[in-house]
C-alpha cells in the first residue's frame, strides 16, 4: 500500500465508504479541486492500484475566537494559519483495519511539514458525524464549546508530540 496524490490514473468511480457525500465529493470534485489548487487529495492505493481511502488537505485560517479557549489563549486578534483536513474516508470493505488511523497520521505529518513552511499553527477537521468526532478526539482534536458547526482543532505542536515527530 502507498499514499499518493490523486491523479486521472486512479479509478474512483466505484469508491464506496458508506457515506454518500464523501464518495460523491471524491468522484465529482476531488481531481478538479486538486487541478484548481483548491485542495490536495491523497489516496491510499493497494498494490493492485485499488483506492482504499483518501483524504484532502487545504490551507486556511481561524480567528482567535473560533479556537478552543486553551488553543487561542495569548494569540493576537488576527487570522491564525491552519491546515484543514477537509475529508477523510475509507472504503467499506477496508474499514476497521487501521487504515483511517494510518491516513490521519499521514495527513498530520504532511500538515506539520506544511506548518513549518507556511506558518500554520493548527490542524482542523470537520467531522461528518459522531463516530468521526470520536475518532478525531482519540487523536487529541478538541471541540469549541458552543460551536454548532462541529469543527475540531489540534495545535501542530500537540500533534507533533502525540505522534513523536
Amino acid at each position: 500500500m502507498r499514499i499518493e496524490l490523486l491523479s486521472a490514473s486512479h479509478s474512483v468511480v466505484s469508491f464506496d465508504s458508506g457515506v454518500k457525500t464523501l464518495d460523491e465529493w471524491l468522484q465529482d470534485h476531488g481531481l478538479e479541486n486538486q487541478t484548481r489548487n483548491l485542495s490536495r487529495v491523497f489516496v491510499l492505493v493497494s498494490d493492485s492500484n485499488e483506492v482504499l481511502g483518501y483524504y484532502s488537505l487545504t490551507m486556511g485560517g481561524a480567528q482567535k475566537g473560533d479556537l478552543p479557549h486553551s488553543l487561542g489563549r495569548g494569540l493576537p486578534p488576527v487570522e491564525i494559519g491552519m491546515v484543514l483536513i477537509g475529508r477523510l474516508a475509507v472504503a467499506l470493505q477496508h474499514q476497521g483495519k487501521g487504515i483511517g488511523r494510518d491516513m490521519l497520521i499521514d495527513a498530520i505529518k504532511r500538515s506539520v511539514h506544511a506548518g513549518t513552511s507556511a506558518a500554520a499553527r493548527f490542524i482542523a477537521v470537520d467531522p461528518i458525524d459522531d463516530t468521526a468526532q470520536m475518532f478525531y478526539r482519540h487523536f487529541g482534536f478538541q471541540h469549541i464549546v458552543g460551536d454548532l458547526n462541529g469543527r475540531m482543532y489540534i495545535s501542530i505542536a500537540a500533534a507533533e508530540k502525540t505522534l513523536d515527530i
